[in-house]
């Protein structure tokens, strides 16, 4: 686990608060040309594992994005990494008072905002979502892809199965774990498989933000697709009935309102 952290600021514990130190200088000639720029960088960087065991300092120097020379703290002095660099180096090392003081920033800089960016940085738990979906529509006794997109968490641990009524699959292909951009972590676990009518398949995901495993199940009849089909033949019959009694009260609204003329008997008529 990696950490860079800025002094008195929070920052991520897996990798990066980075204090940067720019300094632009500008060249001006007499010719007209427009001015040079030169970048100077100093990035300090808090390397640690789990707890913060093994705190290791690096305070790393850069012109123009070329890393010339770093301090280590666990060799307590200044590397030279090009020409200019090594005789740079060598002042510094000679310098017993600016060396301590790089010694020091282990306890100064990375353990004190260790202790203070821990509650967001490497206690930060975050649950996943968990939704499963088929690649196409299923088709029962044929070969289907399902998908179990696991998406949202932290940290970037996480195991998840395939189970099939109950029983853990072995056929299942995960794709690279992927961040979000936003301190949050999304893997898929893709599962080929026949299905069969009455099967229950289920997404089992372990996290240490959950207190115990989440469970998703998908069966073929619940999937979106035999969803959509029940809800229009339901859809489909109700029209069906609603028509049918619209049809039969105008029939007899129709019946009722017919009126019959009756010729009466010819009594007392002549022949």
């Amino acid at each position: 686990m990696v950490s860079v952290r800025a002094s008195g600021a929070g920052g991520c514990s897996l990798a990066v608060l980075i204090v940067i130190l720019t300094v632009l200088r500008t060249h001006l000639t007499h010719c007209g040309n427009p001015p040079a720029v030169f970048l100077i960088q100093r990035k300090s960087e808090c390397h640690f594992g789990a707890g913060g065991q093994g705190m290791r300092y690096l305070d790393r120097q850069f012109i123009n994005r070329e890393e010339y020379a770093y301090f280590d703290s666990d060799i307590g002095r200044f590397v030279g990494r090009t020409e200019r660099g090594v005789w740079q180096v060598d002042y510094w090392n000679n310098d017993t008072a600016f060396i301590e003081g790089e010694k020091a920033d282990v306890d100064r800089f990375c353990r004190q905002n260790y202790g203070v960016d821990k509650p967001f940085t490497e206690q930060r738990r975050v649950p996943p979502k968990v939704k499963i979906t088929p690649t196409r529509s299923p088709s029962l006794e044929h070969q289907n892809l399902l998908i179990c997109i696991v998406s949202g968490f932290f940290p970037s641990e996480i195991q998840v199965k395939w189970l099939r009524n109950r029983v853990e699959e072995s056929r299942v292909v995960y794709a690279q774990l992927l961040q979000n951009g936003d301190w949050t972590y999304r893997v898929d676990a893709i599962l080929e498989t026949v299905l069969e009518h009455g099967d229950t398949y289920t997404c089992e995901v372990e996290h240490s933000s959950l207190q115990q495993p989440l469970r998703v199940n998908w069966e073929p009849e619940t999937s979106e697709s035999a969803r959509s089909k029940l809800l229009t033949g339901i859809v489909g019959f109700v029209l069906g009935v609603v028509f049918f009694i619209v049809g039969l009260i105008i029939y007899l609204k129709n019946k009722k309102g017919t009126t019959q003329l009756r010729i009466p008997p010819n009594e007392g008529l002549l022949s």
